[in-house]
């Protein structure tokens, strides 16, 4: 075996050990005593059914192996997390003083390290809402709790998502074509792609995983690839990925950002990120939206400051650096502050027809673009973060109308 094979098998392994214990170590224990302090009581009630729900869906014999296996490592993980943090991050970022109260709070409320030094949980008025916050860990499983996919699932299938949307008479982008590791689901319109800006994004995934852009220049397709693809070859090329990665992939007009945002229009498209709720009355409530921005036109590009969004009225507050010790060089203009986002009541009415559409879902993240045509709903996502939200504003998502919501979902 040659050192090249030696070194991409130990990167391998090094990924699956990181994988693992980011999924299976860091759960925290299996049990949950409230704070005493000022609580929401949804919020309590929600911490405690995560734990008490912990592997439900397992035999009860691996049930209490896992709970016993989460409850052993949990201290060592959250020693291991710190050491990891403070070696990729610096002292300035975990320093030594702080330790003592992270592992505290890692022991007592069942907070990861990472989310005690992004939210600032040592500072007294967030310390007394230690209870309020949504941690990503129990996120993800409270969200497994309550929501109840259909299928097709229109929130985790895209193609299924541009179906609901076009039945709903909700703007979203077209998809030009969809290629299937087995054939075309969806052929091109003229059976040729059209010579513009190409997006292709895989039918079901998160982030930004499996994204390419094409630019169309003069002649030819530029991929963000590093490919370069004529006109004829585009056809087969996505043909060929599909089947080589086994999955299906959508083909999409490249959009560009609407002028008032304030950005160039080759740079990536800065989509808000809008958190809505749906209670058992049948009403949809905003609970908090932002969006990021990036200085490359790379796709994917790394986000480099996020800006919160009103969600009264889609004023953007002033665009802030992505938290860390790590400073960007060049500075945010003050001016950002007072950008607007065109047409906002028409996006919050999309998202809201949409949520009614996918009601089966509590809570639903959906990804909005903001292009010189209008608004356009984007996809989705069950699983997302309030951690942006709850560390630019110092409150914890528990003392907003999401908790109300989550009240009534539990009372039900």
């Amino acid at each position: 075996m040659s050192q090249t094979q030696i070194a991409r098998t130990l990167r391998n392994l090094q990924g699956r050990w990181w994988d693992f214990f980011y999924k299976r170590c860091l759960l925290g224990f299996p049990w949950f005593w409230p704070a005493h302090a000022p609580s929401v009581p949804a919020m309590v009630v929600a911490r405690r059914c995560v734990r008490q729900h912990f592997a439900r869906h397992h035999h009860p014999v691996y049930r209490a192996l896992a709970k016993a296996f989460a409850a052993i490592v949990w201290l060592p993980a959250v020693l291991l997390q710190i050491w990891e943090m403070r070696y990729l991050e610096g002292p300035d970022w975990v320093p030594m003083k702080r330790v003592p109260g992270a592992v505290w709070a890692a022991l007592r409320h069942n907070v990861v390290p990472g989310e005690y030094y992004t939210f600032l949980l040592w500072e007294p008025g967030r310390k007394v809402n230690i209870d309020n916050y949504l941690y990503c860990k129990e996120a993800f499983s409270l969200f497994k709790f309550l929501n109840r996919p259909a299928q097709p699932n229109p929130i985790e299938d895209k193609l299924a998502f541009h179906r609901l949307c076009i039945a709903n008479a909700i703007p979203t982008p077209q998809i030009l074509a969809a290629f299937s590791p087995t054939g075309r689901l969806v052929d091109f319109e003229s059976g040729q792609p059209p010579k513009r800006d190409l997006f292709v994004k895989p039918r079901t995934g998160y982030s930004s995983v499996g994204v390419e852009r094409f630019r169309w220049n003069r002649n030819v397709f530029d991929s963000s690839r590093g490919h370069r693809l004529s006109h004829e070859a585009l056809d087969g090329y996505l043909a060929t990925r599909a089947q080589t990665e086994n999955q299906t992939l959508l083909v999409q007009p490249a959009l560009s950002n609407h002028p008032a945002l304030g950005i160039a229009p080759n740079k990536n498209l800065a989509a808000v990120r809008l958190v809505t709720g749906f209670s058992t009355d049948g009403n949809v409530f905003p609970i908090f939206g932002h969006i990021y921005f990036t200085e490359s036109d790379q796709v994917p590009a790394p986000h480099v400051s996020v800006s919160l969004v009103d969600v009264a009225n889609g004023q953007l507050e002033k665009p802030q650096e992505l938290w860390g010790p790590k400073k960007l060089k060049q500075r945010l203009d003050d001016s950002d502050s007072a950008h607007m986002l065109p047409e906002w009541e028409k996006a919050l009415e999309y998202a809201k027809a949409a949520h009614r559409a996918c009601s089966n879902f509590v809570f639903i993240g959906w990804d909005i673009a903001f292009t010189a045509e209008g608004p356009l709903l984007l996809e989705g996502n069950e699983n997302w973060s309030a951690g942006e939200y709850q560390r630019l504003t110092g409150e914890p998502l528990g003392r907003t109308v999401f908790a109300a919501v989550l009240a009534t979902r539990l009372h039900a």
